[in-house]
């Protein structure tokens, strides 16, 4: 629903710390796949376990099995085994400082933009793309209604955001982000109440 209140961006205003961004990135990244790829090592490869050819004699070098990882076809060394380690992880603190410096560096750099509802003069995918435009861009939104987010979502360059599950990852993703009233106030009270 429209809100009568003016979207405040002055909280993001914060410095970043670079690393701290990367590592966030990194972790959001690493966390959202399965982790489940698997090589064959030499005791898995279906190949003869008998010596390549006789020890002595042939004047090279000394191997053993075809299934060794230095022939073609043999097992892998110390590759992927199957098994995710432990999901990695940002302390909440870390994670409120690294979203409030991206959106920070976002709006220093003319990348948020201010969404007013009240503009489209209907929910339809049409309208929607008129204001939003054909730049890849995400848009951040907070109890808005279904027909609103259905007439945007079906816009093959916008990304949907939830500001309650919003991230750094989320953010990195879109060269451009719209935040409608709403969503701006909820990121405050959730960053402040972090902070």
């Amino acid at each position: 629903m429209p809100t009568k209140k003016t979207p405040d961006f002055s909280l993001f205003n914060q410095e970043v710390s670079p690393a701290l961004l990367a590592q966030a990135i990194h972790i959001y990244q690493e966390n959202s796949h399965q982790g489940v790829a698997k090589t064959k090592t030499r005791g898995e490869v279906d190949l003869t376990k008998h010596k390549a050819y006789k020890q002595k004699g042939t004047g090279g070098a000394r191997h053993g099995a075809k299934s060794s990882p230095i022939y073609v076809g043999g097992g892998v060394v110390f590759g992927p085994t199957g098994y995710k380690n432990t999901p990695l992880s940002l302390n909440q603190k870390m994670k409120v400082k690294a979203l409030l410096g991206i959106l920070s560096l976002y709006q220093k750099e003319g990348r948020l933009v201010k969404l007013d509802i009240g503009s489209f003069p209907n929910t339809s995918t049409k309208s929607a793309l008129k204001i939003l435009g054909n730049d890849k861009a995400g848009l951040v939104h907070f109890d808005e209604s279904k027909e609103f987010l259905n007439s945007i979502s079906n816009l093959s360059h916008i990304s949907l955001y939830s500001a309650r599950r919003l991230n750094v990852f989320n953010v990195a993703q879109s060269p451009k982000l719209h935040l409608t009233a709403s969503a701006v106030e909820h990121l405050v009270k959730r960053l402040k109440l972090n902070k």
